[in-house]
Protein backbone atom coordinates (compact mmCIF):
# COMPACT_ATOMS: atom_id res chain seq x y z
CA UNK A 1 0.00 0.00 0.00
CA UNK A 2 1.58 3.27 -1.13
CA UNK A 3 1.57 6.49 0.90
CA UNK A 4 -1.14 8.06 -1.28
CA UNK A 5 -3.44 5.06 -0.80
CA UNK A 6 -2.78 5.09 2.95
CA UNK A 7 -3.72 8.78 3.18
CA UNK A 8 -6.93 8.23 1.19
CA UNK A 9 -7.85 5.20 3.29
CA UNK A 10 -7.26 7.20 6.48
CA UNK A 11 -9.44 10.03 5.19
CA UNK A 12 -12.18 7.59 4.25
CA UNK A 13 -12.09 6.02 7.72
CA UNK A 14 -12.25 9.44 9.38
CA UNK A 15 -15.14 10.47 7.15
CA UNK A 16 -17.02 7.32 8.04
CA UNK A 17 -16.52 7.94 11.76
CA UNK A 18 -17.93 11.44 11.42
CA UNK A 19 -20.70 10.47 9.01
CA UNK A 20 -22.18 7.67 11.08
CA UNK A 21 -24.18 10.08 13.27
CA UNK A 22 -25.38 11.95 10.17
CA UNK A 23 -26.98 8.80 8.82
CA UNK A 24 -28.84 8.41 12.11
CA UNK A 25 -30.47 11.85 11.88
CA UNK A 26 -31.07 11.48 8.10
CA UNK A 27 -29.96 15.01 7.33
CA UNK A 28 -32.46 16.69 9.68
CA UNK A 29 -29.79 18.71 11.46
CA UNK A 30 -26.64 20.57 10.61
CA UNK A 31 -24.72 23.52 11.86
CA UNK A 32 -26.62 25.87 9.59
CA UNK A 33 -30.16 24.74 10.33
CA UNK A 34 -30.35 21.87 7.85
CA UNK A 35 -29.56 23.78 4.64
CA UNK A 36 -26.38 23.17 2.69
CA UNK A 37 -24.14 26.20 2.20
CA UNK A 38 -23.19 26.69 -1.45
CA UNK A 39 -19.44 26.87 -1.95
CA UNK A 40 -20.00 30.17 -3.78
CA UNK A 41 -20.87 31.75 -0.39
CA UNK A 42 -17.26 31.46 0.78
CA UNK A 43 -16.22 34.61 -1.14
CA UNK A 44 -13.05 34.18 -3.16
CA UNK A 45 -11.50 31.69 -0.75
CA UNK A 46 -10.05 28.36 -1.76
CA UNK A 47 -12.03 25.77 0.17
CA UNK A 48 -10.97 22.21 0.94
CA UNK A 49 -14.01 19.94 0.91
CA UNK A 50 -13.67 16.53 2.53
CA UNK A 51 -16.68 14.56 3.58
CA UNK A 52 -19.43 12.11 2.82
CA UNK A 53 -21.89 12.58 -0.05
CA UNK A 54 -25.42 13.03 1.27
CA UNK A 55 -27.20 13.52 -2.05
CA UNK A 56 -26.49 13.91 -5.75
CA UNK A 57 -28.61 15.96 -8.16
CA UNK A 58 -28.11 16.69 -11.83
CA UNK A 59 -25.78 19.62 -11.19
CA UNK A 60 -25.21 19.57 -7.42
CA UNK A 61 -23.56 17.37 -4.81
CA UNK A 62 -24.39 17.85 -1.12
CA UNK A 63 -21.55 16.81 1.20
CA UNK A 64 -21.44 16.54 5.00
CA UNK A 65 -17.94 17.72 5.84
CA UNK A 66 -15.81 16.34 8.65
CA UNK A 67 -16.93 19.20 10.94
CA UNK A 68 -20.59 18.21 10.42
CA UNK A 69 -21.53 21.12 8.16
CA UNK A 70 -23.33 20.61 4.86
CA UNK A 71 -21.86 22.05 1.68
CA UNK A 72 -23.42 22.25 -1.77
CA UNK A 73 -21.05 21.96 -4.74
CA UNK A 74 -22.18 22.88 -8.23
CA UNK A 75 -21.09 20.67 -11.10
CA UNK A 76 -20.45 22.13 -14.54
CA UNK A 77 -20.04 20.59 -17.97
CA UNK A 78 -16.26 20.95 -17.69
CA UNK A 79 -16.02 19.30 -14.25
CA UNK A 80 -13.86 16.15 -14.31
CA UNK A 81 -15.12 13.38 -12.04
CA UNK A 82 -13.12 10.43 -10.80
CA UNK A 83 -14.43 7.49 -8.80
CA UNK A 84 -11.78 5.36 -7.07
CA UNK A 85 -9.13 6.96 -9.31
CA UNK A 86 -10.91 6.17 -12.57
CA UNK A 87 -12.79 8.57 -14.87
CA UNK A 88 -16.47 8.64 -14.01
CA UNK A 89 -19.64 10.63 -14.37
CA UNK A 90 -21.95 12.14 -11.81
CA UNK A 91 -24.46 9.29 -12.26
CA UNK A 92 -21.77 6.93 -10.86
CA UNK A 93 -21.73 8.83 -7.54
CA UNK A 94 -24.04 7.68 -4.74
CA UNK A 95 -24.75 8.85 -1.18
CA UNK A 96 -22.11 7.45 1.15
CA UNK A 97 -19.20 8.04 -1.22
CA UNK A 98 -16.36 10.17 0.13
CA UNK A 99 -15.48 13.40 -1.68
CA UNK A 100 -12.01 14.93 -1.51
CA UNK A 101 -11.45 18.15 -3.44
CA UNK A 102 -10.36 21.76 -3.34
CA UNK A 103 -12.73 24.39 -4.68
CA UNK A 104 -12.04 28.02 -5.53
CA UNK A 105 -15.25 29.76 -4.47
CA UNK A 106 -16.94 31.65 -7.29
CA UNK A 107 -15.25 29.53 -9.98
CA UNK A 108 -16.42 26.35 -11.68
CA UNK A 109 -15.21 23.17 -9.99
CA UNK A 110 -12.54 21.58 -12.16
CA UNK A 111 -12.17 18.15 -10.52
CA UNK A 112 -14.17 16.11 -8.03
CA UNK A 113 -12.54 12.96 -6.62
CA UNK A 114 -14.88 10.40 -5.07
CA UNK A 115 -14.05 7.21 -3.19
CA UNK A 116 -16.33 4.24 -2.61
CA UNK A 117 -16.03 2.90 0.90
CA UNK A 118 -17.16 -0.59 0.04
Amino acid sequence: MGPKTLVLASLAAAALAVAAPSYADRGKSSQNGGAATPVSHFGNATVSVQGVVQSVGGSTVIVRQLDGSLVSIGIGKSTHITVDGHPGKISDVKPGFVLVTTVKAGQPVSTLRFLRLS
